[in-house]
């Protein structure tokens, strides 16, 4: 009789203590919700809608100060300043490079008719909700210039007569690096104003004729340029979710 008062005594127990151990302490191996974040700021939130595409183009007028050794003559200094207008693509690669192509003509002002083609990168910071931008251009570019003129040729019978003029005229083509800088301001969600300043190392070659003779040359030139452009740079906006 012992024995089986023991054994239901054991059966009524086995119940309550599986349930106690499976009651669990508050808090005790429960995953605490986080909070929700405050509603965002509407400014803020139209900011952040705004993608920007990574092709922009750009349009300049420039002003150059070019200096050439052996330009005129084999050793002799010259110096001369032109205006003219400038083109730039840029693709952004990332959110501080991008790569840029430039095509500039040099037509005002100086004894030549200069045309550049430049391939180069853009350092700047990331857009954002600021006004101010400094970037920093490093290029390698292709020069070609060429002049023409009138120049008096001597009467090779002494005669009084009024000396004859002879056409003459040059090319010149090679290849330079750039460096520069500058600050892009920012006037809307698409359009900037940018100012910069850059020099351009360029060995030039030099071919042309003195009456009928053929003239090979060769010279180095650096233009000093200062452009105020307005870049264009498209975005696309993307509707912010309804909360």
């Amino acid at each position: 009789m012992r024995v089986h008062a023991v054994v239901a005594i054991v059966l009524l127990l086995l119940p309550a203590e599986s349930s106690a151990q499976r009651l669990r302490l508050p808090g005790v191996g429960r995953r605490a919700r986080p909070a929700e974040l405050p509603p965002q700021a509407p400014t803020i939130a139209r900011e952040l809608s705004y993608r920007r595409l990574p092709l922009s183009v750009e349009s300049y007028p420039l002003y150059s100060r070019i200096e050439a050794t052996g330009f005129i003559a084999e050793g002799v200094n010259s110096s001369w300043t032109s205006f003219g207008a400038g083109t730039r693509a840029d693709y952004r690669i990332n959110r501080h490079l991008s790569a840029t192509m430039d095509m500039t003509s040099s037509f005002l002002g100086g004894p030549t008719v200069m045309e550049t083609v430049e391939i180069g990168t853009r350092l700047r910071p990331e857009r954002n909700d600021r006004k101010l931008y400094p970037f920093i251009d490093v290029r390698y570019g292709y020069a070609y210039a060429y002049h023409s003129y009138f120049q008096p040729l001597g009467d090779p019978f002494g005669a009084s007569s009024p000396r004859p003029a002879a056409y003459s005229s040059q090319y010149s083509h090679g290849f330079g690096g750039v460096g520069g800088a500058g600050i892009e301001y920012a006037l809307t969600h698409t359009l900037s104003l940018t100012t910069a300043a850059s020099a351009m190392r360029s060995r030039m070659t030099a071919h042309g004729f003195e009456g009928v003779r053929p003239t090979t040359d060769r010279y180095r030139m650096t233009s000093y340029r200062y452009m105020l452009g307005i870049r264009y740079n498209p975005v696309r906006f993307m509707q912010p979710p309804a909360h």
